[in-house]
């Protein structure tokens, strides 16, 4: 069980993505879980995001559509940020990205079209507010 003492600030996330489709399943999930967003659209505009806003950041979002780098992207940000959850999204047609994205460091992967009820609930699954307390019965 968890208990919120009401100190907890606003989830920080980052999208990387060029699909409007995905931009507005984010803002969707953003408002059910409270969260705001960084918007990027390259690979490396992400990572100098990550890196310069490092301890801001709660969670990576990362579209494979934007390019060809998405792989070493994770890795960069894993390197960069080993505690940040990373949730990769991909095409249905590219399965197996998936066990790679994993390997890299992706924290859950979804398929698309991402739903966003689906994003929000792996958003939520994937991120756990820092200022929460941890209770055992």
């Amino acid at each position: 069980m968890f208990v919120d003492f009401g100190c907890m600030k606003t989830p920080v996330m980052l999208l990387l993505t060029n699909d409007p489709g995905l931009e507005d399943s984010m803002a969707q999930a953003l408002l059910e879980t409270g969260g705001i967003s960084h918007l990027t659209r390259n690979a490396g505009d992400a990572l100098q995001i990550v890196c310069g806003a490092s301890r801001d950041l709660d969670l990576a979002v990362v579209d494979f559509e934007s390019g060809p780098y998405g792989m070493t992207l994770l890795s960069a940000i894993r390197a960069c940020r080993e505690d940040l959850p990373l949730i990769a999204i991909t095409r249905d047609d590219q399965e197996h990205v998936e066990p790679l994205a994993y390997a890299n460091g992706a924290s859950a992967c979804l398929s698309k079209p991402v739903s966003p009820v689906q994003l929000a609930d792996t958003m939520k699954q994937c991120h756990r507010p820092q200022h929460q307390l941890a209770l055992v019965a």
